[in-house]
């Protein structure tokens, strides 16, 4: 609320300077896909965009609205999984066969269409931006890795069997998913920004002679989801196996897919740094307009010494 009285503040100086702006910005930081899953770390990842927006400046009162594209790519921590399967062997023995998961990757891949609609004030080198995004889902994916090791265990033997693949005893054999379609819901980001201008590092003459023509941002942002994006449920088990006539076949589910997250409340964080051009638009230029009643007054224009009789 802060914030917003300085900028109503601002729009409210009583010799008026407005500006229109065309603006290009790029931004780059970390991700996180922040859930209600219990003892599931939150996952870490990669967020960009890059966009589009029109920019108002009157006296230190901003507005910007535009359009953008962000990509957000989610590395989703995995809990190694061990599991021991009672089997028989062709001689009719029984024995445990011991499944031991780890060193998984589990990634998930979204596209968003954002539409933001911002307000905040500049003074001097010093800006600010608040408001919402508006985030619409165009792709979504996710997939899952991880190395599997099987090995055999019998009541009536010292050690254990290893690495005997007649009998599906084998290390490190990488099991995968394939890549699967990932819907994501709409959403309504926070946003918040602040930086400060930075032409003055640059030396090109065209920003000695116009420096308010071409302005440079150099800020720090954060996006904060509000609603729920997780779409999916009727998952599988993360990790599940069945028989068959070649012995016993294992799969992996993709966290964002799998029974695990059917119930699960799913909110995106993004934080990092934004990089802004605005481009200032031609301003019209002023027109005088002859007024007959004035003339026949007298009157004589500011700052002039003549007048049409």
């Amino acid at each position: 609320m802060a914030l917003c009285c300085l900028s109503a503040r601002a729009y409210t100086k009583l010799s008026p300077e407005t500006a229109n702006f065309l603006v290009l910005h790029g931004d780059l930081g970390y991700s996180a896909l922040l859930h209600t899953i219990p003892n599931q770390a939150p996952s870490a990842g990669l967020n960009a965009n890059i966009g589009f927006d029109y920019r108002l400046f009157h006296n230190n009162f901003l507005f910007s609205v535009g359009v953008e594209g962000m990509y957000d790519l989610n590395a989703n921590k995995m809990d190694n999984h061990d599991e021991a399967i009672p089997m028989m062997d062709t001689e009719g023995d029984i024995f445990n066969m011991h499944v031991h998961v780890d060193k998984s990757r589990d990634l998930a891949h979204m596209v968003n269409l954002n539409i933001p609609v911002l307000f905040g004030g500049e003074w001097g080198r010093f800006y600010f931006l608040v408001g919402p995004k508006v985030s619409l889902n165009l792709y979504g994916a996710t997939s899952s890795t991880a190395r599997i090791t099987t090995y055999g265990e019998y009541d009536r033997a010292y050690d254990d069997f290893y690495d005997m693949p007649n009998h599906q005893f084998e290390s490190n054999q990488q099991m995968s998913s394939a890549v699967l379609p990932l819907k994501w819901n709409f959403n309504v980001m926070a946003h918040l920004e602040l930086g400060g201008r930075i032409n003055h590092m640059y030396k090109h003459k065209q920003f000695r002679l116009n420096p308010d023509k071409v302005r440079m941002y150099l800020g720090i942002y954060a996006d904060f989801g509000v609603l729920n994006i997780h779409a999916f449920s009727g998952g599988q088990p993360i990790f599940a196996y069945r028989e068959t006539d070649k012995g016993v076949q294992f799969y992996i589910q993709p966290l964002m897919r799998s029974s695990v997250a059917d119930n699960a409340i799913f909110r995106n964080l993004n934080v990092g740094i934004k990089y802004t051009v605005a481009f200032e638009m031609p301003k019209r230029s002023k027109s005088y307009i002859y007024d007959y009643n004035k003339v026949e007054r007298n009157y004589r224009k500011r700052g002039g010494n003549q007048n049409i009789h």
